[in-house]
């Protein structure tokens, strides 16, 4: 036979749910702000950038500034070219040359090439 769930315990269980659930949302925001604090960094600026030496390990710039925001080869130098935006309402990029060894070969300013055609930057 089948009985009846009594109106104490579907009055008890809802709080407790609704208690879990704020306690969730708590943690999430709370989380999200400690890894927001710890991320936030002033970003670098092209006075920073320039402190970039030849002779540096790649390991040292992307300790310093982060991963690139973007790279590529150029194979018939046979580098890597790191990319690094540091005005995102620019079109002047950092970029830095890192030979195979890791080495930094040279660094310097660039025109972003995502500001050339009809749908780039102006």
């Amino acid at each position: 036979m089948h009985r009846p769930e009594s109106r104490s315990s579907k009055q008890t269980s809802l709080p407790r749910k609704g208690l879990a659930l704020w306690i969730a949302c708590l943690l999430c925001v709370a989380m999200s702000g400690c890894a927001a604090f710890l991320q936030s960094r002033p970003a670098p600026t092209e006075a920073d950038f320039a402190t970039i030496r030849p002779g540096m390990s790649s390991q040292e710039v992307v300790t310093r500034f982060g991963p690139p925001t973007w790279s590529f080869g150029v194979r018939q130098e046979d580098l890597t070219i790191l990319n690094y935006r540091f005005n995102r309402n620019d079109c002047i990029i950092y970029q830095v040359s890192v030979r195979p060894d890791g080495s930094v070969r040279d660094a310097g300013t660039a025109w972003d090439p995502a500001c050339d055609g009809p749908n780039g930057r102006q």
